[in-house]
């Protein structure tokens, strides 16, 4: 083999071994960037399934999510009729939706305080001090949650009650 075709050699094997090991390393950030969601480690209260009878709570509150100025629209039926609460009589989670107009009812058969961390984990959502869904906070983006206009830092403990005044989650560019 000629001087000339051992360093083609050599030059197409070490570009062939930059090559794998790149796409393997891209490979490696993205098993390991997974985002955390909190749903996936849920409160216990999520996991309550009950009906309208006997309850020592029937509360309801709004909720709106904005995501960089466009709202989410929060689905109907959420918490009702799902892999968990699916039996007759008791087909509804302690925090659910009957419509889309994120009007959330917070129910239980004992009174006890609810945070709003449960609905997230019911629907299925990440929502914490970090993000919401698969948006979270960084160098560029933040999270601000008002209760009536007002700014509160609880975020997924912040504890549902009977209001008229709005909760408001928005994710946007600082």
């Amino acid at each position: 083999m000629s001087m000339e075709s051992k360093t083609w050699a050599t030059v197409t094997m070490v570009s062939l071994l930059i090559l794998i090991s790149s796409s393997l390393s891209g490979c490696l950030e993205e098993e390991s960037s997974e985002l955390y969601n909190s749903s996936n480690d849920p409160d216990p209260i999520s996991q309550d399934c009950l009906n309208h009878d006997g309850l020592a709570r029937h509360d309801h509150a709004t909720l709106q999510i904005f995501i960089n100025g466009e709202q989410e629209v929060i689905p109907e039926n959420v918490g009702i009729m799902t892999d968990i609460c699916n039996k007759d009589g008791e087909e509804m989670h302690a925090v659910h939706t009957h419509d889309s107009s994120g009007k959330l009812h917070i129910e239980s058969n004992e009174d006890i305080d609810i945070p709003i961390g449960v609905f997230f984990d019911i629907w299925g959502h990440h929502f914490d001090e970090t993000g919401i869904f698969e948006y979270r906070v960084n160098s560029t983006h933040e999270l601000i949650m008002t209760v009536g206009g007002q700014q509160i830092n609880e975020y997924d403990d912040y504890l549902l009650v009977n209001t008229s005044d709005i909760i408001e989650i928005r994710y946007q560019e600082k």
